[in-house]
């Protein structure tokens, strides 16, 4: 085996720094990044299906279940059944869930503030633009 670079692993062992840098922020809240994803998520499709959800973060089913769960469990989240089609749930935050988005807000602001200002603009840019030529790729056309 040579000694060449893997990219997922140097993009897992990022990942796990940022997670665990914006879970340090939000746990004030009582939240996770993962799940502050959702609630960011559902404060701007403010009724979304679980499979738009899905396709939006760019998660598997499961995946996502298991994150939404506590979210639901908590009151977070609201589902109720479409009207044009029953076995369709959508999804939406609750009172509860727009008050804690919104608290979290902040706390996710700073996080991405310390990131940006730790890493700077240029390499900010360059983050998001590798980012999202990844996400383009769509290798094994997860979610579509």
């Amino acid at each position: 085996m040579g000694k060449e670079m893997c990219f997922h692993l140097k993009l897992r062992q990022a990942d796990r720094v940022l997670t665990s840098h914006y879970d340090g922020y939000l746990r004030g809240v009582g939240i996770k990044v993962t799940q502050f994803s959702i609630l960011r998520c559902l404060n701007y499709f403010p009724e979304i299906s679980h499979k738009e959800l899905e396709n939006k973060l760019i998660l598997n089913q499961t995946t996502l279940t298991r994150n939404l769960k506590s979210l639901v469990n908590s009151g977070y989240i609201k589902s109720k059944p479409n009207e044009h089609d029953q076995r369709v749930k959508l999804l939406s935050l609750s009172h509860e869930g727009k008050s804690l988005y919104h608290r979290a807000l902040s706390c996710w602001e700073e996080a991405q503030k310390s990131v940006s200002e730790k890493i700077g603009s240029e390499l900010c840019e360059q983050l998001f633009a590798v980012s999202d030529s990844l996400v383009a790729l769509n290798f094994d056309g997860i979610n579509s």
